[in-house]
């Protein structure tokens, strides 16, 4: 028999640069003409950044294995909404196995006796199938192949309903004696008239001012405000997981959240977003990194 030993890829080193360089250049462009920044991709993916750097630059040595830059070069298609197809087919494979060398192999040929007795042992069963069963058993292995080599997609997370509005409860029916009729006047007692009496000079009486109130009405402030100077890309997740907002925000836009509670937020470009907690105003510089900044309002 001849040892069986893995061979190493063809564009595991050197060639990866070359053979890769247009599927490489197509995820990147892609993401580009999105308007999609680099570690908002990654967020989104939840892998580091630096994992999704390699793979545009075709450093695939930095990364786990080939398996892992397949995989996760799909999930940036289906992310960007771009064919797989011509970005995997220029993508480096896993190393066939060939046979080992003839100085290093094993010397040891199995019997004739043993060969012809194992032919034996196999051809019996096949023989034994109908077409029909041996076709199936076919398709069964084929599918069980399948379905261990081909990438599973992660199913989607459930999206909460939402909780129903609670109906305003109908004010109390006063009943008692409040409620009965009004009673009856006093019969009036006739009076004997009096002498005229000179006609008296009206005194103009002041109207009191309506009352105005002290206390202004308190605004309600939203738990977070975002304001942007220039166009820059956001993302904002709930507490459940539910994505709020994922989109560029134009010059001059503002939005605010206030439910689900805490809030995940990625700002793509931190200089060009103004961010107010509660009515405060918050420095994006202690939360940033690369002019990229993650925060969470609670």
């Amino acid at each position: 028999m001849n040892e069986l030993r893995p061979e190493p890829p063809a564009d595991a080193a050197g060639g990866a640069t070359g053979a890769a360089a247009a599927g490489v250049l197509t995820l990147r462009q892609a993401r580009e003409r999105a308007g999609v920044h680099a570690a908002a991709l990654a967020a989104t993916l939840k892998v580091p950044l630096r994992q999704l750097e390699a793979l545009e630059s075709g450093r695939y040595d930095e990364l786990p294995d080939l398996t892992f830059a397949r995989t996760l070069a799909l999930s940036v298609c289906r992310q960007l909404k771009l064919d797989p197809g011509p970005v995997l087919a220029q993508m480096p494979t896993a190393g066939q196995v060939r046979l080992g060398a003839s100085d290093t192999a094993l010397h040891t040929p199995m019997p004739q006796e043993g060969v012809s007795v194992l032919a034996r042992a196999v051809a019996v069963p096949l023989q034994s199938l109908s077409k029909p069963l041996a076709v199936a058993v076919l398709l069964l292995v084929v599918a069980l192949a399948l379905w261990f080599l081909l990438p599973q997609q992660p199913a989607p997370a459930p999206v909460p309903e939402p909780a129903p509005l609670a109906e305003p409860a109908a004010p109390p029916l006063t009943s008692g004696p409040d409620a009965a009729a009004p009673a009856e006047a006093p019969a009036p007692v006739a009076i004997p008239p009096a002498p005229p009496a000179p006609p008296p000079v009206p005194v103009p009486v002041p109207v009191p001012a309506a009352p105005v109130s002290a206390t202004p009405a308190t605004a309600t402030v939203a738990p977070l405000r975002l304001s942007a100077s220039q166009s820059a890309w956001v993302q904002v997740t709930g507490a459940s997981g539910r994505v709020l907002l994922q989109r560029h925000l134009q010059a001059g836009e503002a939005l605010d959240f206030a439910d689900d509670l805490p809030l995940q937020v990625v700002v793509g470009r931190a200089d060009a977003v103004q961010v107010a907690v509660r009515g405060q105003a918050l420095d994006l510089a202690a939360h940033s990194r690369n002019n990229v900044a993650r925060l969470q309002v609670r």
